[in-house]
């Protein structure tokens, strides 16, 4: 067990064990002291005065002291958290559970343990991931860049019915011709459902810095593609990864170009995980088993709709699996109750997202949604060349 990893020992769950003893009273001290910066004074959130407002108890709110003004606010007021009837233990409670998760919760976890509805679960933990991906660093990385991209979405279903190959001493396999030892593949990738569920399939491109101090994650950066193509990846690299930093990447050829702007050391994954020089790109396939790991065993499936909400959450948890658990609470606090409501998510299951069904949230992806899927190492035709120059993922 690591030493330089904190959260491992006491610190990995110093605010859990307040939950059950803390007051309604000690949850709103706790997101007043984080929004406002004292438990004393408020910042009204109309006219911006500082000062200590009077207090209404009985509906838990400010009333502004300004004549001009006089709003009444609380402390969740112009919020991610505002228009909910969450109690303010209720949302202390919700912040601590999604953030003691390594590979995250799922809605209906979420709604046992802070007792509240599936639906409230739900927007509540995608509100967070919002602010998550918003807020989280995009400023370019340097140093030791470890790169890589993996599949997510449009997973191929098994067929209903598929007839195992013959044992070495079977009938089949002595006298048998070729048709009757492969009848049926197990996945047939032509079959006409799989062939709509591949129009969902995206690259999940990571990059990420290696800390020199700990060598783990420092900080990372995910985008989201359809295809793990050059263009692609120069352009995020050159957007996100600052010129002269060493990029550690596989021997896919969509990574060649990077030679030009980068010192640029390539690892066969087909001979080895690690050069004897040690030039691997494991911090990248650790963030990826995070995301299968949370795939497989807590979400069981993703949409590319919302994929980078999700990519944004895992970066978030991989970078900061060594920091106790009171600063990452303190963290996501700031970010859910920093000014402005939640662009996607108020009001998700009170009737907006039927408003909206002309107009469906576009998904953030590199390049044009029509560019097909096959990479450059695929069966199919390659993928470069067939589509406009792509867009970066929009900073918030």
């Amino acid at each position: 067990m690591s030493r330089n990893n904190p959260i491992r020992g006491a610190k990995r769950r110093e605010l859990a064990r307040l939950i059950p003893k803390m007051t309604e009273d000690e949850a709103e001290r706790y997101f007043a002291s984080i929004r406002f910066g004292s438990e004393d004074q408020q910042v009204c959130p109309q006219c911006g005065t500082v000062a200590k407002h009077y207090r209404i108890s009985n509906r838990r709110q400010w009333r502004c002291r300004s004549v001009e003004c006089g709003h009444t606010f609380s402390v969740v007021s112009g919020t991610r958290f505002d228009a909910s009837r969450l109690t303010n233990r209720q949302r202390f409670d919700l912040l601590v559970r999604f953030q003691d998760a390594p590979k995250g919760r799922t809605l209906a976890d979420i709604s046992g343990l802070v007792c509240m509805t599936e639906k409230c679960s739900h927007q509540n933990q995608m509100k967070i991931r919002e602010a998550v991906m918003e807020n989280l660093e995009q400023e370019p990385l340097h140093g030791v860049i470890h790169m890589d991209g993996a599949w997510v979405c449009g997973k191929f279903r098994r067929s209903a019915r598929w007839d195992k190959l013959p044992k070495a001493g079977h009938v089949l396999a002595r006298h048998g011709t070729a048709e009757v030892k492969q009848r049926l593949p197990r996945i047939n990738k032509t079959s006409r459902a799989n062939l709509r569920r591949a129009k969902n399939k995206r690259v999940m491109l990571a990059m990420v810095q290696v800390d020199p101090v700990n060598r783990g994650p420092e900080r990372i950066i995910v985008a989201m593609c359809r295809s793990e193509n050059a263009r692609d990846v120069v352009a995020l690299a050159r957007r996100y990864i600052k010129p002269g930093s060493t990029i550690m990447t596989d021997e896919h050829p969509a990574y060649t170009d990077l030679s030009a702007d980068y010192l640029h050391l390539v690892v066969n994954h087909s001979q080895e995980y690690s050069t004897v020089e040690g030039v691997n790109e494991n911090m990248a396939e650790s963030f990826f088993a995070r995301v299968r790991r949370g795939e497989y065993g807590v979400h069981h499936g993703y949409r590319p709709r919302y994929m980078q909400l999700y990519a944004a959450e895992y970066a978030w948890r991989e970078t900061r699996r060594r920091r106790p658990q009171s600063e990452n609470v303190a963290e996501l606090a700031r970010w859910m109750l920093g000014r402005g409501y939640s662009r996607r998510w108020r009001g998700y299951h009170g009737g907006i997202k039927r408003r909206r069904h002309r107009d469906p949230r576009l998904e953030i992806l590199m390049g044009s949604p029509e560019e097909p899927w096959q990479d450059a190492r695929s069966k199919g035709c390659s993928s470069r060349g067939h589509a406009p120059e792509p867009a970066c993922p929009p900073k918030p």
